[in-house]
């Protein structure tokens, strides 16, 4: 992906420190402006720029803007779209525009001659494709897409550059009030201050963090800059290590803060939908029951990596393990392209015309499992279906689901966990649930006014959780990935969580066990 205009930077900082100031998450901007999560996101990194101004006068409108902020966006906007068609019109521009959906892979290089097709031995779809034109997504060189016609626009004038001069210091003022700005040099930033010094990790809050964040958003990431280093953080900072070429260790050490600051790549990647309609056309044997086992697996992101006790760690769309990486020639690199990543596991699947690789997710999209389907609406990912009228009313709020206790909306079919001081956890995926629990039954439907009746205004996620128990022991302990292994009170706590006893895994040995409270 080519350098873009300074202005669409100008522009995206703007929206930034709106977004910022108004303290609200690409979710919820999405909800409040009905503007996809992804596309919000491009915009605010500077990737892309509107077609037309209402889309930024929403996001503005939504965020609180007083009528100057409107004034002071629509003409930064406005320059934005004149600097896009100067570089058109100079025969520069390298894609179509944002409107039309497509979306740079994880790296350029990834599609290289690592992926499985180029191993005509082992791919079972490797003999030559009596259609090219129905897969566009595998072609080197795809044609552009024509863009539908418009009125050209003259180059900016001298005045116009001038009134850009002007105008950026009054974006990055506003800039200013919300965070950092663009550092320009490695040790200026605030990640190399006495501040930031020490290694960023999983766990931390604050400002460092809120850099870390912002750095990989800049980079084409889609993460909240909450100033939280929690599972989500842990995944991106991974991915940027991984596509970097840099040590993987999902720690933001000297090496990753310098290349941070110094970005060689880009992690702008498909979309939820452009990944479903690729896993349907490559799996074009089981199209539905495919799709389904990736939502599943990863909720469709290509970027989606899983760390595991061992070290070891699940990779992209359908998380493949580092051990069958491994035996397919990849690597983690290769993992995150979400067409070797697809390609990868229609092979797998050739063997036996079977999902046994991915038991849990099999199991919870089968045609004869019931229940929540563990999916949220999610940039270009479509939302839960309508409640159905023939199904229990929810029960009111009344008292607070207290802790051991699972729940859903009717508008929303995340499943959420009571924990232990009544913190509440959503289970992020079927994989989870399925490592807890042996069925839906005990997941209670309640009103949608339960997060403010309750005093719920945050969920954490039970990241990758499990149960498990050490070689010669009956104490039981919950995994997850922001405490490490906490104990379970007792026998009556697990089964007020309903915990399946089927589920605990035997280990020789656990570590870190978590000195935080225990699982009661």
């Amino acid at each position: 992906m080519g350098s873009q205009p300074v202005e669409f930077d100008e522009f995206a900082a703007c929206l930034r420190a709106l977004r910022e100031r108004a303290d609200l998450s690409y979710e919820a901007l999405a909800r409040r402006t009905g503007i996809g999560r992804s596309s919000l996101h491009r915009y605010c990194s500077g990737s892309h720029v509107p077609q037309d101004y209402g889309s930024a006068h929403r996001i503005a409108t939504a965020c609180g803007a007083a009528p100057e902020e409107l004034r002071r966006l629509h003409r930064l906007w406005a320059l934005a779209d004149a600097a896009r068609e100067s570089d058109r019109d100079r025969g520069t521009d390298e894609g179509p525009g944002e409107d039309q959906g497509v979306e740079a892979g994880p790296a350029p290089e990834a599609a290289s001659d690592t992926r499985p097709d180029s191993h005509p031995d082992t791919h079972p779809d490797s003999h030559p494709d009596s259609h090219p034109a129905s897969h566009p997504d595998t072609d080197p060189t795809p044609a552009p897409t024509p863009h539908p016609p418009r009125r050209r626009r003259k180059p900016p004038t001298a005045a116009v550059l001038a009134l850009v001069l002007a105008l950026s210091a009054t974006a990055w003022a506003l800039v200013a009030t919300s965070g950092s700005g663009d550092t320009a040099g490695h040790e200026d930033g605030l990640l190399f201050s006495e501040e930031c010094a020490e290694p960023v990790s999983m766990g931390q809050q604050g400002a460092c963090v809120r850099e870390v964040q912002r750095l990989l958003g800049r980079a084409g990431s889609e993460l909240d800059v909450d100033g939280e280093f929690g599972p989500e953080t842990l995944r991106r900072v991974t991915a940027f290590q991984v596509l970097s070429r840099i040590s993987v260790n999902g720690v933001v050490d000297d090496e990753t803060k310098r290349a941070l600051y110094a970005p060689t790549v880009r992690m702008d990647t498909w979309s939820a939908g452009k990944v479903r309609e690729r896993v349907r056309k490559v799996f074009r044997e089981v199209p539905d029951h495919a799709a389904a086992i990736a939502d599943c697996q990863s909720s469709l992101d290509p970027l989606y990596i899983v760390p595991n006790p061992s070290g070891t760690r699940n990779w992209g769309v359908f998380q493949i393990s580092d051990a069958t990486l491994h035996k397919l020639g990849g690597t983690p690199r290769d993992a995150l392209d979400p067409e070797w990543n697809i390609r990868a596991a229609h092979r797998l699947w050739s063997r036996a015309k079977s999902f046994a690789d991915w038991p849990h997710c099999d199991g919870a999209t089968s045609p004869e499992a019931v229940g929540p389907a563990l999916v949220r609406a999610v940039g270009d990912r479509p939302g839960p279906p309508p409640h159905d009228a023939s199904s229990p009313p929810p029960s009111p709020t009344g008292a607070c689901p207290e802790p051991g206790q699972r729940f859903k909306t009717p508008t929303d079919d995340r499943v959420y966990l009571v924990g232990p001081g009544s913190s509440l956890y959503y289970i992020p995926d079927a994989t989870v649930y399925f490592n807890l629990w042996n069925d839906w039954n005990g997941v209670a439907v309640v009103s949608g006014g339960v997060f403010a009746d309750c005093g719920w205004d945050k969920a954490r996620e039970l990241a990758n959780g499990f149960l498990a128990r050490k070689s010669g022991s009956s104490q039981t302990y919950i995994w997850d990935a922001w405490f490490g292994y906490r104990a379970i009170g007792n026998r009556a706590v697990f089964d007020t969580y309903g915990f399946s006893a089927a589920k605990i895994r035997t280990r020789s040995s656990l570590s870190p066990v978590s000195d935080a409270t225990r699982w009661q």
